[in-house]
């Protein structure tokens, strides 16, 4: 049954954009544009590290979509640039991290990058004698030049939110949700250490609530603000509904980043996914006493019917739990529209709709990009 729910390892629904009156893909009116300066930026400003290979691939890779939840109604068109520098980014820290065999496979190394990163980007615990450049200097002599991409592109768009008026208390959240997605990194590192090292595999739950920071939506959202010029009222902010949404959007983005992700994933024997712990859980028999590392994990799988089973029962039931969180997320959008107190502060309405559009603008990206190897839906490919 479940063969027949799947196309390469992927559940059908999960590769057809799927909107609603509040989840709707609202693409920038001039966002081919956008992305031409963007890849004329970097071509400007980053020759030192990039060919022109990769800087005429940033036109192609489609950051408009990604960040086309965020452009309903953009402050300037400025604040819109800054942002594809920050979801252009987001792609250069991850493979950063994912393509160093040193860093995705010892926390401590990867410890050492987040940290100067925040040290260089927010000047966390920078030592008050060095500066941005001489700090940028020293670890040039220590990571290649695709590992010092970030660095840079973070200096850039921080200046830019600051320059371009991000109000302070807006600052401070940003920073703080920033840090917490680059410090997720870590954690997830640390994760398939304990893996690989020790057979040790994460609890769901546990997984579930690194991941909700790791994909970096929750900052995403600070930058919705941003993005749209206002600086919302921490009580809105705190108010339980609010929050039960930013973790709905969250859990979407990042749930369905693992189930389109995961057959790649799988081939290169990573394994710390949503899918792949969602079939331990349903095969808890078969793993429960398995203290081995990844290695031999993936060894013992490679064949073994019995212990593989079906991935594919796994990925339906991932998508499920998708659907799930993206009904939450048009259930609670309307619940606090609904609400006489939430919608009668300023900015509510065009704050629940950015976010709620956070899904489609990642769900429209995921599949547009290609980075996923998922087959792409001709109608949403621009």
């Amino acid at each position: 049954m479940f063969n027949e729910m799947v196309v390469d390892g992927i559940p059908k629904e999960a590769l057809r954009l799927q909107e609603n009156s509040l989840m709707s893909l609202r693409l920038h009116p001039r966002h081919a544009v956008l992305e031409s300066d963007l890849c004329e930026w970097a071509r400007e400003n980053l020759r030192q590290v990039l060919p022109e290979s990769d800087i005429a691939k940033i036109q192609r890779a489609g950051y408009g979509w990604l960040a086309c939840s965020f452009w309903s109604n953009s402050g300037s068109h400025q604040r819109s640039l800054t942002l594809l520098k920050l979801m252009y980014w987001s792609i250069t820290f991850d493979d950063a991290i994912d393509n160093n065999s040193s860093m995705c496979n010892d926390p401590v190394q990867a410890q050492k990058y987040c940290t100067l990163f925040l040290d260089i980007v927010f000047g966390h615990g920078r030592d008050s004698t060095k500066t941005r450049r001489e700090l940028l200097e020293e670890a040039k002599q220590k990571y290649s030049s695709k590992e010092m991409l970030p660095l840079r592109l973070g200096i850039q768009w921080w200046e830019e939110m600051k320059h371009e008026g991000m109000p302070s208390s807006q600052q401070n959240r940003f920073e703080a949700e920033l840090t917490k997605y680059v410090m997720a990194q870590v954690q997830i590192v640390r994760m398939n250490e304990q893996l690989g090292l020790k057979g040790s595999i994460p609890s769901l739950l546990e997984y579930v609530r690194v991941r909700r920071v790791a994909v970096g939506a929750p900052a995403s959202i600070v930058a919705s603000e941003y993005d749209l010029g206002i600086d919302l009222d921490p009580q809105i902010l705190h108010d339980p509904l609010v929050l039960a949404l930013q973790d709905a959007v969250s859990d979407h983005v990042a749930w369905l980043n693992d189930i389109l992700s995961f057959p790649k994933e799988f081939r290169r024997g990573e394994l710390i996914n949503l899918v792949f712990l969602i079939h331990i859980e349903n095969n808890h028999i078969l793993f429960g006493d398995y203290n081995g590392s990844a290695v031999d994990l993936i060894a013992s799988l490679d064949g073994n019917e019995e212990r593989t089973g079906s991935f594919d029962a796994a990925a339906c039931r991932a998508w499920e739990m998708t659907k799930s969180r993206y009904e939450d997320c048009a259930r609670l959008a309307s619940e606090i529209m609904g609400s006489p107190h939430l919608s009668a502060m300023p900015h509510v309405k065009r704050y629940v709709e950015a976010i709620c559009s956070i899904t489609i603008g990642n769900w429209a990206w995921s599949l547009r990009c290609g980075r996923y190897n998922a087959p792409t839906i001709s109608s949403y490919v621009g």
